[in-house]
């Protein structure tokens, strides 16, 4: 019922949402801030042959040159904010919508968000570079995001099109799933309980 009522205010009252996101991110920043604290540690730990740590705004620049010249079809079922820069900069400078990046080398291979709540609720994805799909990126993404989701006492969710099988898939490798319902677009709910033995990943989802 939140999630749909959330929906609403931001399509139809978006001064509304604005003073709405600004509140949560304030509040979840204060609620938080002994494990935020915390986060560049844990996402060290979760680094294996790409460095993840989390987006600043020195990084707007380079991540829209990496949605940019990501395949349309990318675009399809992920899309959590706005692609220029004014939209990056806005989520990366959001303190409750937690953005990273995993590079390889100089080089943005994946990014992956949780846009997260005062309620204890986070709201999990991630995109894999086209030039580094089945290499591995997006089990260190999804791994690194329950981590943190541990760390801060976060339950994770994810809404995945019944459209996109593929998500549902990736998504299983790093995560038990539970169905929660269908949302009114359509798509499904699911909430995300980590695995203690990961698997492979695929490319995205």
């Amino acid at each position: 019922m939140l999630y749909e009522i959330a929906h609403v205010i931001k399509e139809r009252f978006g001064f509304l949402w604005d003073a709405i996101e600004w509140g949560n991110a304030e509040m979840f920043a204060l609620m938080h801030r002994k494990g935020i604290v915390r986060i560049p540690d844990l996402l060290a730990e979760c680094s294996g042959k790409y460095t993840l740590r989390l987006a600043t705004c020195e990084d707007v620049e380079q991540m829209k040159a990496f949605f940019a010249v990501q395949p349309k079809e990318t675009f399809t079922f992920f899309q959590p904010h706005d692609f220029d820069e004014k939209g990056i900069k806005k989520v990366v400078l959001n303190r409750s919508f937690l953005t990273f990046v995993a590079m390889d080398g100089n080089e943005i291979a994946g990014y992956f968000f949780m846009r997260s709540f005062v309620n204890g609720k986070t709201f999990k994805g991630y995109i894999v570079g086209i030039d580094h799909r089945g290499q591995g990126v997006a089990k260190e993404m999804g791994v690194a995001m329950n981590r943190v989701a541990r760390e801060l006492g976060l339950r994770m969710f994810k809404s995945i099109s019944p459209e996109n099988p593929a998500s549902m898939a990736v998504t299983k490798k790093v995560n038990d799933i539970k169905i929660i319902k269908t949302l009114d677009n359509g798509d499904m709910l699911i909430e995300c309980f980590e695995k203690t033995d990961n698997q492979t990943v695929m490319w995205g989802g």
